[in-house]
């Protein structure tokens, strides 16, 4: 036995002839993660060494701490926000994100030179391995109509790049009061005016603003939540997985609320879709809400749209090897077992309704989906249906191949 532990800790080449036995420590895949999110603002010092100036952002930076920020970032603006929310997204379990800074530009050019990031083509597109959005610099604007036309473009950005959620920020209470009963009506009114005339299914609004301890050389002590509810998703994601409401947490490094809600203020903001952060005695500051934006019976709830969204995101990671293969019957059963792999692990991690795979998933892959027509065209066509935790029958993502790639579409 010892010589054989021996050979486990210290190979050798074999100088006799014999049966050795030798550990190979396995090759894991990379992980798929989610709760990963991009913040964008804007900073007065750009990186150390990075050429910046008020129309070229810099380089995406991915920080795996918070320390991180202001030594591979910069030093966010007076009045922003972006650092607060980058410390509140580790604060709340947060492992990574990634951060994108504009050296702030006059205060006029704000809304341009975030409007120009989220226009289609714009450089966020080029940020691979996220799934999350947060600006939280957006409510710097004074203009209550600018600040909902840039959440409006953010939330066109992630339906347009089809694996993206955001979190967004309501506006701070009316003169920046803690909370009278009329600015209170006020604002939830306005809430509900604004997101009753959109049907946005790729996002989440979050109020009110949270109270937090300030930074070294900010007189900041009231914050938008985005950035720890952030936090919130990942901490969930990493615990239990996508398929669980980011709901009922407590909020971390939050010392108090911009005001107190009560049943009633939170029962109007659910029309609206806007999700409570709310303060119970003994229980903590929590966030109390994991609605989306979205109208749509189908889209209501946070984990049930990121579900679906993460599976296209699963699908464009571990499909593109089939890009180019012959495509008849063999390539329609590798995808079928590939993707019926992934549903069946959702079914028993308890992301998926129904007693058993059959009424959980379905994976359809064949020649009724696949007629010759599609085939001359060049594509593979696959259809997933998943019936998530949530009052809804089945939803059903559609997935095309062809020499341009994976394409996965979810119904709007």
């Amino acid at each position: 036995m010892a010589a054989i532990n021996q050979l486990y800790a210290n190979p050798v080449r074999p100088r006799a002839p014999g049966v050795y036995i030798e550990t190979v420590a396995p090759e894991h895949p990379p992980v798929f993660r989610t709760g990963v999110p991009v913040f964008v603002g804007f900073v007065a010092e750009s990186t150390p060494g990075a050429e910046q100036s008020a129309d070229r952002p810099a380089s995406p930076c991915q920080l795996t701490h918070w320390e991180q920020f202001r030594e591979r970032v910069g030093r966010a603006v007076p009045g922003g926000f972006l650092e607060y929310a980058v410390r509140g997204f580790f604060a709340n379990g947060g492992a990574s994100c990634v951060v994108f800074s504009l050296r702030e530009p006059e205060p006029t050019r704000r809304f341009s030179a975030l409007a120009q990031l989220f226009r289609q083509g714009g450089r966020l597109e080029d940020i691979a391995d996220i799934d999350l959005v947060c600006v939280p610099d957006i409510v710097m604007e004074g203009s209550r109509d600018r600040v909902f036309e840039l959440q409006r473009q953010v939330l066109e950005h992630c339906q347009r790049m089809g694996d993206r959620f955001a979190l967004l920020d309501t506006l701070p209470m009316v003169n920046g009061a803690h909370g009278t009963r009329t600015e209170l009506s006020l604002s939830i009114q306005q809430a509900i005016e604004h997101w009753q005339e959109l049907v946005p299914t790729g996002g989440a609004l979050y109020f009110p603003w949270i109270r937090v301890a300030p930074l070294p050389g900010s007189d900041r002590f009231t914050v938008p939540p985005c950035g720890h509810v952030a936090g919130i998703y990942a901490r969930t994601d990493a615990q239990i997985g996508v398929h669980k409401a980011p709901a009922n947490a407590i909020v971390e490094g939050a010392l108090d609320l911009e005001t107190q809600l009560t049943n009633e203020n939170q029962s109007r903001l659910n029309e609206a879709g806007v999700n409570c952060i709310r303060s119970f005695p003994g229980r903590g500051i929590r966030v109390w809400g994991a609605r989306t934006l979205s109208g749509l019976p189908n889209w209501r709830y946070v984990n049930v749209r990121r579900l679906f969204l993460t599976l296209v995101r699963w699908i464009e990671h571990n499909t593109y090897d089939l890009v180019f293969e012959p495509n008849g019957p063999p390539l329609w059963d590798r995808v079928r077992d590939r993707l019926g792999s992934y549903c069946y692990t959702l079914f028993q991690r308890g992301a998926l309704k129904g007693r058993g795979p059959a009424e959980a998933f379905f994976v359809k892959c064949d020649a009724e989906t696949n007629p010759l027509e599609v085939r001359e065209a060049g594509q593979l066509i696959c259809e997933v249906g998943l019936a998530p935790i949530m009052p809804a029958e089945f939803v059903v993502v559609r997935i095309t191949q062809s020499a341009a790639g994976t394409t996965a579409t979810i119904p709007t």
